[in-house]
C-alpha cells in the first residue's frame, strides 16, 4: 500500500515538475524573460540574498520609478539589479567623464545619444545610498516577482554535491519504481509458521 502511494506521489510531482519546465521554457522563449539569482543582499527584505527573480525585457521608455531593473555597466563583468529611484534623459557628457552606457546582460553597450536613451539613478532596498552613477541605457530587463530562499535552492542544486545529491536520488527512485515486486501467488502461499514455547 505505502510503495503505491508512494510511487503515485513522486509521479505526480514529476510530472508537475516537467509541467512546471515545459511552460517555462515556452514563456522564455515567447518573452525573453530570464531568471536571477541574487547574491548579495542589496536588495533586502524585498528581495532577500538567495532570492530567485524573474526579469523580462522592456525599453527604457517603459520603466518607472520603483521598478526594479537590471542593468550591466559597460566594461563591467557583473550587472547590478536595484530599484529605479530617479529617471531623467541623458545629461550631456564632457570628454574624460565617466562611462555611464548601461545594456541588458550580455547586451552591446547603448547608443546614449538616441532619442530612446534614458538616465536612471539606482538604489539597493538595503543601501542607505543610491549608486555612485548613474546608468544610461535604452533597453533593459525589468523584474517581474520574486520567491525569496528559491534561488538558493537551484543554486545548491549546480554545485557539484547539489548535483551528485540529485544523481543519486533519481537513480535510487528509478531502482525502487523497477525493483521486481513479488507476485500476489508468491505472497499468499507464504505460511507463517508458529514457533512453541
Amino acid at each position: 500500500m505505502f510503495r503505491k502511494t508512494f510511487g503515485a506521489a513522486a509521479t505526480a510531482v514529476l510530472v508537475v515538475a516537467a509541467l512546471g519546465l515545459g511552460c517555462w521554457f515556452v514563456y522564455a522563449a515567447t518573452t525573453g524573460a530570464s531568471i536571477i539569482v541574487f547574491r548579495t543582499g542589496s536588495m533586502s527584505p524585498t528581495m532577500p540574498q538567495g532570492a530567485l527573480a524573474v526579469s523580462v525585457p522592456v525599453e527604457a521608455s517603459d520603466v518607472r520609478v520603483g521598478d526594479v531593473i537590471t542593468l550591466q555597466r559597460a566594461g563591467e563583468s557583473l550587472p547590478v539589479t536595484h530599484r529605479v529611484i530617479d529617471i531623467s534623459p541623458v545629461s550631456p557628457r564632457n570628454e574624460g567623464d565617466a562611462d555611464i552606457r548601461a545594456a541588458m546582460p550580455g547586451g552591446k553597450a547603448p547608443d546614449i545619444n538616441s532619442s530612446d536613451a534614458r538616465q536612471v539613478l539606482l538604489q539597493g532596498d538595503a543601501n542607505r545610498t543610491s549608486d555612485p552613477q548613474p546608468y544610461a541605457f535604452t533597453e533593459t530587463k525589468k523584474t517581474i516577482f520574486s520567491l525569496p530562499y528559491l534561488g538558493s535552492a537551484i543554486m545548491m542544486l549546480q554545485s557539484p554535491i547539489g548535483m551528485g545529491i540529485l544523481v543519486i536520488a533519481v537513480g535510487a527512485l528509478v531502482t525502487w519504481a523497477f525493483w521486481p515486486k513479488p507476485s500476489a501467488s508468491e505472497s499468499s502461499t507464504t505460511e507463517k509458521t508458529a514457533v512453541p514455547v
